[in-house]
Order: C-alpha cells, then structure tokens, then sequence
C-alpha cells in the first residue's frame, strides 16, 4: 500500500498545476504530450513481455483505455472547472473498481464494497462544495467516462500482473503509455492545432514536464504495479486518498483555505478519518473477499 500512497501525494498536487498552468491547451494534445513524455521516461527498460508481441499488444490496449481515454475526459473537464471540483468527481472510482473486481471474480463480496462505499462517504465529506449547475452534469458524465477509464485499466493490469508473476513491470509498462498515446495521437491528428504548441510558455512546459514524468511516467508505473501488490478492498479505498491530499494541497499551495469555515475544516477531517477506517477494514477484510 506504500506505493499507493506515495503516488497519491503526487497526483494531489497535479490537480492544482494541471489547472494552474494547463487548463485552456487543447486537451487531447495535453494528453498526448503527457503519455509520450511517460513513454520516453521507460523507453530504455522496454522490453516484450514473456507472451511477446500478443502480450503487448494486450498492454497496449489497456493503456489506451485506463491512460488515453482517461486523460481525455479528465483534461476537458479542467477547462470548466476548478481543480477541487474536478477531484470531487473522481469519488465515483472505489465503487467502479470493486465492481469490476467482483464481476471479473464472479464473486459480489459485501465487504468489498462496505470498504469502497466507506471511501466515498469520505471523499464525499471532504469535497462537498457544489459546482456551477450550468456545467455540473456535463462534467460529472465526462468524469464518469475517465473514472470507468481508469477503474477498468487498474484492474485489468492487476489481474494479467498476477498472472504473469515472473514478469519485469518495468520491463512491459512502457506498452501501456505506448498504447494511451497511439490513441492520443490518432485522436489529435484529426481534431487539433499543433501550432498550439509554440505558444505555451516555459511555466506550461514545466507543468507539462512534471505532469508527463513524474505523475504520469512515475506515477502510474508506481500505481498499478501496487495495485498488484494489494487487496482489492485496499485498491477501491486508495482511489480515494488523494481527494482529502488535493484539498490540503490547495489551501496550502493555491490559497483555497481562504474560503472554508470551520464546518468545512471539520467535514475535510471527517472525510480524511473516514478514508484511512475504511483502509484500515479493507485491509482485514477475509482474502476470500478480498482476492
């Protein structure tokens, strides 16, 4: 679970940078940019895995799915929203990934999504702030499309992961940000200006680097190479932990504190205690619920 937690201090800080720096760029080039800076990151331990180049391709189509779509989705909904908002509409992830976990195992454990609903009632707590009802639905369904995204993509990894334990991650990852920006790519090169390009500033540039490298590259090889060292009730609730970090991180860092009352303190801190219990459950949950 260390790398779980690890990575979702990094990813509370990508909310604020994304929409500090990046909201307004076309989004499907942030996204390509992103999964190609990722994909370099790994391009010198890239090898096939023990399948060759059907595993690859296997790889390669999860990546599309958890990181190309999922960027895709996630980047417009910047350009409309605040960066808490858009991390209020990622709680819906915890259940999405304990129902896929449950229908891939044919198995609906109660426990496993007592953990999961547990994890949503505490992201729920903590991000309560209402959106701008012109734009609500239509952000809160674009999310759901990065959130179903990203559930799928973790899951499916744990799983061909454990069936392959003599695989190298760092050897086979890179098949994944290979495949999120082929997809990227090919949706870019119908629909956007690469012109665009030559009128980020260097601050953009930077947040691209760190978004790229360090949350993308680093981020989700940590991310889903610890998904498949973990629980699935642990999985479902870690989804969640990055919801109270990025509230933290914009009062601290983007000044958000300035509007919250002492009730909002108070639900930030239950939802905080929430998440880590239901951790805690998940974690003790039987491994015949648990797998």
């Amino acid at each position: 679970m260390t790398r779980l937690a690890i990575v979702s201090c990094l990813w509370a800080f990508s909310f604020g940078i994304n929409k500090q720096w990046v909201a307004g760029a076309d989004p499907v080039l942030v996204a390509f940019i992103r999964l190609a800076l990722a994909l370099l990151a790994l391009l010198p331990w890239l090898r096939f895995p023990s399948d060759g180049r059907r595993g690859a391709l296997r790889l390669m189509a999860i990546g599309a799915v958890q990181f190309g779509l999922m960027y895709a989705a996630l980047n417009y909904c910047f350009v409309a929203l605040k960066a808490y908002q858009v991390a209020l509409f990622t709680i819906m992830t915890p259940l999405y990934v304990a129902a896929m976990h449950a229908g891939r195992a044919r198995r609906f454990p109660p426990g496993l999504f007592a953990a999961a609903l547990g994890a949503l009632a505490g992201a729920a707590l903590v991000e309560r702030w209402s959106a701008d009802r012109a734009v609500f639905w239509t952000a809160f369904a674009v999310m759901q499309v990065s959130n179903l995204a990203f559930a799928w993509g973790q899951v499916a990894y744990r799983d061909w992961r454990r069936a392959r334990r003599g695989e190298n991650d760092l050897a086979v990852f890179g098949w994944l940000y290979a495949g999120g920006a082929l997809v990227t790519l090919a949706w870019a090169a119908f629909g956007c200006d690469w012109h665009e390009m030559l009128s980020y500033t260097p601050q953009r540039w930077c947040a691209l680097a760190y978004l790229g490298v360090v949350a993308s590259g680093a981020g989700f090889y940590l991310w889903n190479t610890g998904a498949a060292r973990v629980k699935a009730g642990e999985l479902a609730v870690m989804n969640n932990l990055k919801s109270p970090l990025a509230v933290l991180v914009s009062i601290i860092f983007w000044k958000a504190g300035a509007l919250m009352s002492a009730s909002d303190w108070a639900f930030l801190a239950a939802g905080a205690a929430l998440i880590a219990v239901s951790a805690a459950k998940a974690r003790r949950l039987p491994s015949a619920e648990n797998a």
